[in-house]
């Protein structure tokens, strides 16, 4: 069984010109009200950053499936035919 010991405590006695730190109210209130625009912003342009991201890769994606759909309008039946067993042999061998 754990022994029990008594807790140090350390008094720290004040002197008689103690004058606690506290800082102007107003000053407080306009640095909190300029860390909370500043947080604001940072957030919006990450946010911003990240839609540009996702709009960018939707766009290519969109561009990407267009193109394939246009080459494969655009491509004889007769050619598709040919391929299409061709590319499925490929696949099934790996």
């Amino acid at each position: 069984m754990k022994d029990k010991y008594a807790r140090e405590i350390h008094f720290a006695f004040l002197r008689d010109r103690y004058e606690p730190l506290a800082e102007d109210d107003d000053e407080g209130r306009q640095r909190a009200k300029e860390e909370r625009k500043n947080k604001k912003k940072q957030k919006y342009k990450k946010v911003k950053k990240n839609f540009g991201k996702a709009l960018r890769y939707s766009w290519k994606c969109l561009m990407l499936g267009l193109h394939s759909m246009a080459a494969s309008y655009s491509t004889p039946l007769t050619t598709v035919a040919s391929l299409v067993p061709e590319f499925h042999a490929e696949k099934d061998r790996s």
